[in-house]
């Protein structure tokens, strides 16, 4: 699996990339558009820390005992980015752990360069 450094949330982190493939199949080049893209998102990846804020204080609440989250970190930790094989339109999601639901995780959903939605990671896998 291929790496990357890249900031998210304040954080710089190294992580993997995969890419919706089946074995055998080439990486669109739409896909390899979508992750260049993605990259250089710095204001939109930013943008989506309060979307995820909103996401674990909605889904966790009593958990997390208050309604401002200082650390995300604590709670919601990206491992991964996973790109979408879309020949229309670019989708790249940052999965994450996330404390409160290990088997799922979470998945930060971006289309065509902006924050989409959020949730577990079977949104986009």
């Amino acid at each position: 699996m291929n790496k990357v450094k890249i900031i998210i949330w304040g954080r710089e982190l190294e992580l993997g990339i995969k890419y919706d493939c089946y074995s055998g199949e080439k990486v669109l080049e739409s896909q390899t558009e979508a992750l260049n893209k993605f990259l250089n998102l710095n204001r939109e990846v930013d943008f989506s820390l309060e979307e995820v804020k909103k996401y674990c204080t909605k889904m966790n609440r009593d958990e997390i005992g208050t309604d401002t989250i200082e650390n995300i970190f604590k709670y919601v930790v990206p491992k991964y980015l996973y790109v979408s094989r879309e020949k229309e339109k670019h989708v790249v999601a940052i999965m994450c752990n996330y404390k409160f639901d290990m088997e799922n995780g979470i998945a930060v959903v971006f289309e065509n360069e902006q924050f989409n939605k959020i949730g577990t990671q079977d949104i986009i896998l």
